[in-house]
């Protein structure tokens, strides 16, 4: 993989007249360090969205496994030991970088008293039982009180998924169509009714 340093330059005069001029004000060896930099950045970015599936089983289902908990019956199905180690920790550094100490405590914590009201609440017991994969995100955590406020913020996180062209692409394929030279810019309801149509 490589990038031109042109490109580069181009990317960096597109960020306005401040940048541009802060870019011509330095000498050769610092603007082949940013260069350097830029493009270090843009292939690191691009190998990490390579990366990127769709999360689809054999039969374009989605996957019910290897996708985090958000649901509140997934929920009070994990002790509260596991839903820390394999759950909130591998999220801890990033969610750090916009919560606070307490907030993300308060995330394990309500967690805690998740499974604590499930056992001792009937009402909120059957509620939550009655909840399917199929139940919606905001259906599911409108029956928790208010005070796990923390908890289904972060539950949101792990739900809300990166958009990317794979699940597009995943769809074409199992519709078997191409786009083809009659058909090179589409718009959304065109491919709507592509897709209705197969």
């Amino acid at each position: 993989m490589r990038i031109l340093v042109d490109t580069i330059v181009e990317h960096i005069c597109n960020q306005g007249s401040f940048t541009i001029a802060c870019y011509n004000d330095l000498d050769a060896d610092d603007n082949n360090d940013i260069i350097r930099t830029v493009a270090t950045y843009a292939i690191l970015l691009v190998t990490g969205l390579m990366g990127v599936k769709a999360k689809h089983d054999g039969n374009n289902m989605r996957l019910e496994s290897d996708t985090p908990p958000v649901l509140l019956a997934q929920l009070i199905a994990i002790r509260h030991g596991k839903f820390v180690s394999e759950v909130l920790e591998p999220y801890r550094n990033h969610i750090s970088a916009f919560w606070s100490l307490e907030d993300v405590d308060q995330t394990e914590a309500d967690h805690r008293d998740l499974l604590n009201l499930y056992a001792s609440n009937q009402i909120l017991r059957v509620a939550i039982d009655q909840h399917t994969i199929e139940t919606s995100f905001d259906d599911a955590w409108d029956c928790a009180p208010v005070r796990f406020d923390h908890l289904r913020s972060f539950c949101g996180g792990l739900a809300t998924v990166f958009t990317n062209t794979t699940s597009i692409e995943s769809d074409f394929s199992i519709l078997k169509w191409e786009m083809d030279e009659n058909c090179t810019c589409l718009m959304h309801l065109s491919l709507e009714g592509v897709f209705q149509a197969k």
